[in-house]
């Protein structure tokens, strides 16, 4: 999916950058960190937290967690830019 996306940014006329934060959160164990949360007022079964995929929900996250280091990785790039002096578009 991410090779689609990169060779049509390379196609387009106006720069872009991606971060592929899928894959860089795919390394992280709090990456589902739903399976660490309560259902139903009760903590998940080993066999629950086993299978991320069925009992992830992906709103509720450990802090500091992965989207304070996407945010850290967009902060270090948008730094980097002003100090090369690129354009950034937000």
């Amino acid at each position: 999916m991410m090779s689609v996306v990169a060779s049509i940014g390379k196609k387009m006329k106006v720069p872009v950058t991606f971060i592929n934060i899928t894959q860089l959160s795919e390394y992280r164990i709090d990456s589902h960190s739903s399976v660490y949360t309560k259902t139903g007022g009760k903590l998940l079964t080993k066999e629950q937290r086993a299978d991320p995929f069925q009992h992830a929900d992906c709103i509720h996250w450990c802090l500091p967690g992965v989207p304070d280091t996407w945010n850290q990785i967009f902060l270090a790039y948008l730094v980097r830019c002003m100090q090369r002096k690129c354009t950034v578009s937000i």
